[in-house]
């Protein structure tokens, strides 16, 4: 059976059930596998042999198909066939699957937990409690909402995060969302921070089309993203672009409307490294007040409130473009666009993509609408100007 989604090719052949999502970007092929829910990107002649094998093509037939384009043995052919057979076979095994969530059991929606502490907080114009089973998990959360605290208990909204079984647990409204290994808490992170996207908007989880570890800020019409990537400077450089008149809508995670593409704006605080205080302390005095604090990533991070919680303020903005940031103090100034090949591969390491076939076709699209650019710089001001550019493009 084969048909097509958004000119995106979704195939279920009878080679074992074999359900892939794939996208032409550049020269390569972009493939999401359905079993493991991987992405991978294909080259020639790696892609001829993986579209001739879901079709049910035998391996002489595409060794002998080969042979007529590459002048190389038949056995060198025929090993790289079955090599890219063997990895196929592979993506298409579900045990192979890139994270494989713990199964959510009946009893975690009602089992009790210690509770260490409990906090109210107001963001947007919603009530959101918070529940939490240790020291450690309130500090995954707490430091980046302090400054939205209330007294005022919510009615609707109870996340809680505890750990059960040697997992972590998110129940939201004594429902368990999901369950985490221990040494996954980020991926805790993400699920927290989707959920809260979906009662700020009223989006339900399955519209998400994508949810990304990234920063991002806007000029009031559009938005830019900056993947997170270690050292990158993207809270510093979002600090900044607040200090210059720019709406910093999220600096940890952010999540893409599968049915707009657009990214919202969550208020949760910048968290600022002590590398970053000469730079900051020159906007935000303030920062010199704040007590630092250990992440739960381990690093020392003072936690600067962003400008975003107004009320009235635009909740949603289109993504103009991606901006891979890296400070370096001893490499020149480059501000340049990059190719969808290495953009992809750059950006899914930082990303939760939706794992429903349709989806995947969505975010296809979406990825293929979007520029990217690279952004390296040891002067703030250079940065500065690259992006207040790229907003008037």
């Amino acid at each position: 059976m084969n048909f097509e989604l958004n000119q995106v090719g979704l195939k279920r052949t009878n080679n074992d059930d074999i359900i892939t999502v794939n996208k032409k970007i550049g020269e390569s092929t972009a493939v999401w596998f359905a079993a493991s829910r991987s992405f991978v990107l294909f080259e020639e002649p790696a892609w001829e042999v993986f579209d001739k094998y879901i079709h049910n093509l035998t391996v002489p037939e595409i060794v002998e198909y080969l042979s007529l384009s590459y002048n190389l043995s038949e056995q060198e052919i025929k090993q790289f066939v079955n090599d890219i057979i063997t990895w196929v076979d592979q993506l298409n095994d579900p045990a192979n699957e890139v994270y494989h969530s713990p199964k959510l059991r009946i009893e975690f929606d009602e089992c009790a937990f210690s509770l260490v502490s409990e906090k109210h907080y107001l963001i947007g114009n919603k009530y959101i409690s918070f529940k939490y089973g240790s020291e450690w998990l309130m500090n995954c959360f707490h430091p980046t909402m302090a400054h939205l605290e209330t007294n005022l208990q919510a009615k609707d909204h109870l996340f809680e995060v505890f750990e059960a079984d040697n997992l972590l647990i998110f129940r939201y409204n004594q429902k368990a969302v999901e369950a985490f290994d221990l040494e996954n808490s980020h991926f805790l992170r993400g699920a927290v921070s989707q959920k809260l996207f979906g009662v700020l908007y009223g989006i339900a989880d399955k519209d998400w089309m994508v949810t990304l570890h990234s920063a991002a800020v806007s000029d009031g019409n559009s938005a830019i993203i900056f993947p997170a990537q270690a050292g990158s400077g993207k809270s510093t450089l979002s600090a900044l672009l607040q200090a210059h008149d720019f709406t910093v809508l999220s600096d940890d995670f952010n999540a893409i409307n599968r049915n707009n593409g657009f990214v919202y704006r969550l208020p949760l605080a910048i968290s600022v490294k002590e590398g970053s205080l000469n730079t900051l302390t020159r906007f935000y005095p303030e920062l010199t007040g704040i007590v630092p604090e250990k992440a739960a990533t381990g690093k020392i991070v003072r936690h600067l409130p962003v400008e975003n919680n107004k009320t009235g303020s635009t909740t949603a903005f289109p993504v103009r473009a991606f901006v891979f940031v890296k400070y370096s103090e001893s490499e020149p100034f480059v501000f340049e666009e990059v190719g969808k090949r290495e953009a992809i591969q750059s950006l899914l390491p930082e990303t939760w993509v939706n794992p429903d076939p349709e989806n995947v076709a969505k975010f296809f699209d979406w990825f293929d609408e979007i520029a990217f650019y690279r952004l390296q710089y040891a002067n703030y001001e250079d940065a500065l100007n690259a992006i207040e550019l790229l907003f008037k493009k």
